[in-house]
């Protein structure tokens, strides 16, 4: 009977160290330099609009309260230029980390746009929102 009711509620509670995660916020985007400030705004609003679309819930206060993880990204923006002199390409590369309420480090990674992409902060925005995705679906 005592093994019976143990096994009951060590399936009821969850596992040591993992928790859900079921609300972001997106913390403000910083840029390793100040020529890729400007952006910081553009890309975290398509960020945010990207995170949705998967089905993420995004918290927009100014309260990390509320939020489950803070998603923080650094960022650099490069630009290539071509044999003129003339800028070609313009990438966006940078490191982004989840963490939990007290801090500690849940998942982070490194992230570029796609070579070649028509908006190379769409593209960015787009593949940090798809490596989020997949480390919360994993978590499920």
């Amino acid at each position: 009977m005592k093994a019976l009711l143990l096994a009951a509620l060590t399936l009821t509670l969850p596992a040591f160290g993992q928790q859900k995660i079921k609300k972001i916020k997106v913390a403000p985007l910083v840029s390793y330099e100040s020529a890729g400030q400007p952006y910081a705004n553009m890309i975290t609003a398509k960020l945010m609009s990207y995170l949705v679309k998967d089905g993420v819930t995004v918290i927009e206060n100014d309260s990390d309260s509320d939020a489950d993880a803070v998603l923080a990204v650094t960022y650099q923006l490069v630009t290539l230029p071509d044999s003129y002199g003339n800028v070609a390409h313009v990438r966006f590369t940078g490191a982004v980390r989840l963490t939990d309420k007290d801090g500690e480090i849940l998942w982070a990674d490194e992230v570029r746009n796609r070579p070649f992409v028509q908006s190379a902060s769409s593209g960015f925005a787009e593949n940090v929102a798809k490596k989020v995705s997949a480390f919360l679906a994993s978590q499920k």
